[in-house]
């Protein structure tokens, strides 16, 4: 594939991070230290380290669904899927670090898993490695609901922390 495929697919996960950053705000580490963490809740560092896995996998997604040839309806829905999901992505972060809602995160982060299987059936008919490369995250995401409803519970009695 082209050079101009691996670049698109970077910038575009640069720019979602660029807006995930922006949607968190300055005071990630201060807020993240205020919660109290539910049991095996993984600290700050591993969740840098998710945030890499995550667009390291949505720009292989990307650079394999931009390689493919033709524009049919399926390959250009599957990119709009992939583009809504970074942004919805990153906005998420304005309900959690931002409005500190934790109950909101939860509910917007237990819807998100549609868009996640609707995005594997898309690959599962364009692209074999890209809908593989998916499962990964599709597993973290069990985990992120579960953990997103458990700091919620935790954090009930400051669920809206200023």
């Amino acid at each position: 594939m082209s050079v101009e495929v691996l670049a698109t697919s970077a910038a575009a996960c640069v720019a979602a991070a660029v807006l995930e950053g922006f949607c968190a705000g300055r005071d990630v580490k201060a807020f993240f230290a205020k919660l109290r963490a539910p049991r095996y809740s993984a600290p700050l560092p591993v969740w840098y380290a998710i945030g890499v896995l995550y667009y390291a996998t949505f720009g292989f997604v990307l650079y394999r669904v931009l390689g493919l040839a033709g524009g049919d309806r399926l390959t250009r829905g599957t990119l709009a899927l992939v583009a809504s999901m970074m942004i919805a992505n990153a906005l998420w972060n304005l309900i959690f670090f931002r409005a500190r809602n934790l109950f909101v995160a939860f509910i917007v982060g237990s819807v998100a898993p549609i868009p996640d299987v609707a995005l594997l059936a898309c690959l599962l008919r364009l692209d074999t490695p890209a809908a593989l490369a998916l499962v990964p995250y599709l597993i973290y995401r069990v985990y992120a609901v579960w953990w997103g409803y458990a700091l919620w519970v935790e954090n009930r009695s400051t669920a809206e922390m200023c």
